[in-house]
């Protein structure tokens, strides 16, 4: 039995997360662009800058691997499917969050108990979605917030990240291999979210 890719990938995910937080600057001082809601940056580096994220978590599991015998290296196709899956999550984040949102904001459970968090997503993104800034704060604020938080808090990271990974699968990833007739390493079961966020998340 082969291990799960999927906390590689929501931890890849969960960095860029954190990147774009942090406006694209590593520990190494060097600067990675990784938020495509930006104008002055290409997809295609975003795309680029993700695969390096990518490439970079499989290079320390193998590396790991190699010096640990409880650690399995991923093979070609979990790499590919890895490096697909951080890809795509990335350069369609801005469309995957405003998803979330939505599907957060249509769970009236959500709001009621306070659960906003265990999607990944803050209370004042749902009431600006909902009434734009006659929730008393701009698209800045809220923006400015949401990098504070993502910076402070990893579960939220992990969070959001799993969402976004859940929803990119469900949406994205499913039907285009449904369409083709093909798989891909590990498959393409969303088991890695609880029953509740697959209920709201509207994915299986």
């Amino acid at each position: 039995i082969r291990p799960s890719i999927h906390p590689t990938t929501i931890n890849c995910i969960a960095e860029a997360l954190l990147l774009r937080a942090k406006g694209g600057k590593r520990g190494d001082d060097t600067v990675i662009d990784i938020d495509i809601g930006k104008k002055d940056v290409q997809p295609l580096q975003i795309a680029m800058n993700a695969g390096t994220i990518a490439f970079d978590a499989i290079e320390q599991r193998n590396t790991a691997a190699a010096m640990d015998e409880t650690t399995d290296i991923f093979n070609p196709g979990e790499a590919q499917t890895i490096s697909g899956r951080v890809v795509g999550v990335v350069t369609r984040m801005r469309d995957l969050e405003q998803t979330l949102i939505e599907k957060v904001n249509e769970a009236n459970w959500v709001t009621k108990y306070g659960e906003e968090e265990s999607f990944g997503v803050l209370k004042g993104e749902c009431r600006f979605a909902k009434t734009g800034e006659e929730s008393g704060n701009t698209a800045e604020e809220v923006e400015k917030e949401l990098s504070e938080m993502l910076k402070l808090n990893p579960l939220l990271r992990m969070n959001r990240a799993e969402c976004l990974l859940a929803l990119f699968i469900a949406s994205v990833e499913q039907p285009t291999l449904e369409k083709i007739g093909q798989t891909v390493s590990g498959g393409s079961m969303i088991d890695f979210v609880d029953g509740d966020r697959i209920e709201v998340l509207g994915v299986a």
